[in-house]
């Protein structure tokens, strides 16, 4: 499929009361006699359709807004699309922490941990959150999807789903290499290289890759005497392509080697911590200085194949495989408490020291099997899809702290199948009308085994849910669609891999649902230069897992009920051939309204609180301009990302407080026959702020989010 400047593609609410939904920047593009904004083809309900007439909360950028909008990780996506934040752990500088309408995950870096947010790479879930770099891949389109997606999707997906596609190989040759440098002494390479490798064009092959290298200087370690910041990346994916009269198969292999000088904390001043939340002093001066003595680094590698094959069966069916393997070693270490002066210590020499240190070692091997049946019945009344999943995770992880100089070491050996029958009908009662009617039955069994300070844990538990889904969508007019929908989401129940007990640690917390409302319209006017689609939402949590830590450093998790609800809203316009504008924005409210633990450290501490990563509101407005030159194109733009601040941490302590931010990107570009020159800038004034912070007595630390930076690149494609 061959995906169109889709400046940001749209949104699409699907539900009962919901989706502003922002962000569809759909680029457009001029035909001969008129200018309209172009639909972007999507497959958020497994087949694809227009996403202005798919009625799922969607926001999806094509492979020429990747480029320009400069998508290198999935964080980045924090930027363009609505309601949504992706940010790093605070476990190694590879893993990322998803959040989609406030829901996400408490601990991504420890393999007990599951998130809300399922990953998908070519339709595979990612179990590991480190498993999300997209630099070494040819990328056709991403689709990031709001709202439980508990029917259709793998597992665990109760906020919503990022799927990542790659580009199918095609029949003609293609050709695509880019060179560039970058801030900090970046070099980095990118390539793709494809086509037929049969005399019939029906066997095609690709390969994809890329090699980057950066140097020192995101952040100053005072204590060291060194700047930090280090990185190498190597990845690639090939790609074998088979399309038969009846039949088609993708198989595929992939490799990825991230390393780097790690993650790195910066500590506030525990003992001025008072005022406003923005008067905590860091006790380097700034959060780009360091003061921890302690070498913190990240080493990520991941390799896996996977193998697609689909079947026409005649009269509108198919059925189609897909079969996933892959392997991922993750290894980290981190100083928490970014370092604390002796003086503080009344220890009387000068310098500082590390007081909270853990390193950890980790392993996973997953598998996944997926049989669907899709198609249309009864003179088209009916489109259907259904079908069976199994996954399968094992990993080991060994953690070796010390906590005020008091060392520690937990050994986790878990093991996860999880077991699906999904379906999905649509009933096409009028050309106008429709219901689709869908449900989900998924069962977990996850077994842990492990040792805490000496101490063995085993345990063995099942939890399994039905989450259903309706909703009606009516056609007004061939620009105006509505939209309601009542939608369920589920995350099985799981176990605290930073507890600090045996006790704690075997005993699983409870699963977690979610019932979602939603209501909104996509609409098209002034002959389709103009589109404006909105929606509103209502999330209602059940024994929502929650994280916090005590003053003593014990780390707990607890169940919370929990209530949010906003609404999302994006315009996008081609006010001439050469100029095109979009914004969205994002408002909202949420609160912990319940708890369902017993017996906890904190039972009951965080009613009333604002939900994690949830802030109240979020706008963005961007620009594209285009003009022929000379014997070439001139195309610039940039974009500009206001959100409030918000908590990352679920006591709303301050120590997690977030303030509001104002990050602008912008690129510029000259291509000429073949050949493309690119000059391109993310958060541009350079603010300096962080992601998120956790705390408990002298232990105050936040981590930086990433300063300006900047890439210049020459492209040539054949």
């Amino acid at each position: 499929m061959t995906m169109k400047r889709s400046h940001f593609s749209a949104i699409a609410g699907t539900s009962l009361l919901s989706v502003f939904s922002a962000g569809s920047l759909v680029q457009a593009q001029e035909t001969a006699s008129n200018l309209v904004i172009e639909n972007i083809v999507v497959t958020a309900q497994r087949r694809a359709e227009s996403i202005q007439e798919t009625p799922v909360s969607i926001t999806a950028l094509g492979s020429d807004d990747i480029e320009k909008f400069q998508i290198d990780n999935v964080k980045d996506l924090s930027q363009v699309a609505p309601n949504v934040l992706f940010r790093t752990v605070t476990g190694g500088s590879a893993s990322i922490a998803p959040y989609i309408r406030g829901g996400g995950t408490s601990d991504g870096s420890n393999i007990t941990s599951e998130a809300e947010v399922g990953v998908y790479i070519d339709d595979i879930y990612q179990p590991r959150s480190a498993a999300s770099f997209i630099e070494g891949l040819n990328v056709e389109r991403i689709e990031v999807l709001r709202g439980p997606q508990g029917t259709l999707y793998g597992r665990n997906s109760s906020a919503g789903a990022l799927k990542i596609i790659s580009a199918t190989p095609t029949e003609e040759l293609t050709f695509k290499n880019e060179i560039g440098i970058g801030r900090w002494e970046e070099f980095y390479d990118k390539f793709y290289v494809g086509g037929s490798v049969s005399e019939d064009g029906r066997l095609r092959a690709g390969l994809s890759g890329m090699y980057r290298d950066r140097d020192v200087g995101r952040q100053e370690n005072l204590t060291l005497d060194r700047e930090v910041g280090e990185e190498e990346f190597k990845g690639f994916q090939a790609d074998l392509y088979y399309e038969g009269d009846a039949f088609t198969a993708r198989l595929k292999g992939f490799y990825s080697d991230f390393d780097s000088d790690g993650l790195w904390a910066s500590a506030l001043d525990p003992f001025s911590m008072t005022g406003s939340y923005e008067d905590f002093p860091f006790t380097s001066g700034a959060i780009d200085k360091l003061l921890s003595p302690y070498e913190s680094y990240t080493t990520d590698k991941q390799y896996g194949t996977s193998l697609h094959l689909s079947f026409d069966l005649g009269e509108s069916m198919s059925l189609s495989s897909i079969t996933s393997w892959s392997e991922l070693e993750d290894d980290w270490a981190v100083g928490f408490s970014g370092g604390v002066a002796n003086a503080a210590l009344g220890i009387p020499f000068p310098g500082y020291i590390e007081l909270f240190e853990r390193e950890s070692v980790s392993d996973q091997d997953s598998f996944t099997q997926e049989l669907q049946l899709q198609g249309e019945a009864f003179d088209s009344f009916v489109d259907y899809v259904g079908g069976l999943y199994y996954f399968r995770e094992t990993g080991t992880q060994a953690l070796e702290s010390a906590i005020f100089f008091g060392p520690s070491s937990t050994l986790f050996d878990i093991t996860t199948d999880s077991y699906a029958a999904f379906g999905q009908v649509s009933l096409n009662f009028t050309d106008s009308l429709a219901v689709i009617l869908g449900g989900r039955y998924t069962e977990d069994k996850k077994q842990l085994d492990a040792m805490v300070g000496g101490l063995p844990v085993n345990s063995d538990d099942n939890f399994s849910e039905f989450t259903p889904k309706a909703a009606v969508e009516y056609q007004f007019s061939d620009d105006i669609l509505m939209f309601a929908s009542y939608t369920e989401g589920f995350k099985a129940g799981g176990y605290n891999g930073l507890a600090s007990t045996a006790e704690a640690l075997g005993t699983a917390f409870e699963p977690q649902t979610v019932e979602a409302w939603e209501v909104g319209f996509k609409s098209e006017w002034w002959d389709n230069r103009l589109r404006l689609n909105l929606a509103g939402f209502f999330n209602e949590y059940a024994s929502l897992q929650q994280q916090a830590v005590t003053n003593e450093g014990v780390f707990i998790t607890e169940n919370y009920d929990a209530e949010h609800k906003g609404i999302e809203a994006e315009i996008s316009v081609q006010l001439s051939s050469s100029l095109y504008v979009w914004a969205n924005g994002v408002y909202q409210d949420s609160e912990y309204t319940d708890t369902t633990a017993s017996g906890g450290i904190s039972t009951g501490s965080l009613i009333g609180n604002q939900m994690t990563n949830v802030f109240d509101y979020q706008f963005a407005i961007g620009f594209d301009y285009t003009r022929d030159i000379g014997p070439g194109t001139l195309s610039f733009g940039a974009n500009v990302n206001e959100r409030d601040d918000l908590f990352s941490t679920s006591d709303n302590a301050p120590i997690g407080h977030v303030a509001s931010q104002t990050l602008v990107d912008a690129y510029v570009s000259y291509g000429w026959d073949r050949w493309k020159l690119a000059l391109s800038g993310k958060n541009l004034t350079d603010e300096k702020y962080w992601n998120t912070g956790f705390g408990f007595s002298v232990v105050q630390p936040r981590f930086m989010a990433d300063p300006m930076t900047w890439r210049l690149g020459l492209s040539y494609q054949l």
